[in-house]
């Protein structure tokens, strides 16, 4: 079951997000825009207070996958990576992983 993508915490960037973003062709403010929106296909917890998630933003040019790791410990949200999902990994939706 999927929900709409709420961020409850600040969010923080690695620096392998900048270049991801950067090799999308995708500038840092689209992005910024972006956050927010989207939803939670995959949610698994990784550790105490601490959950991965996985999110799809299909309203750029293209489908995206973000993964965020929601830390309530330290109210803050990571976002981890960000990438084009493979057409031919995932369902046509690329909600669902075809793994």
């Amino acid at each position: 079951m999927t929900r709409p993508k709420e961020l409850r915490f600040p969010v923080f960037m690695t620096a392998h997000v900048f270049d991801k973003i950067r090799s999308i062709d995708m500038t840092l403010t689209e992005f910024a825009e972006l956050l927010g929106t989207g939803e939670v296909i995959e949610e698994d917890e990784i550790a105490e207070g601490q959950l991965r998630e996985l999110v799809l933003i299909a309203e750029w040019a293209r489908p995206l996958h973000v993964v965020f790791v929601v830390d309530g410990g330290r109210s803050e949200e990571r976002i981890v990576t960000v990438y084009e999902p493979e057409a031919d990994q995932w369902s046509p939706d690329y909600r669902r992983s075809r793994r």
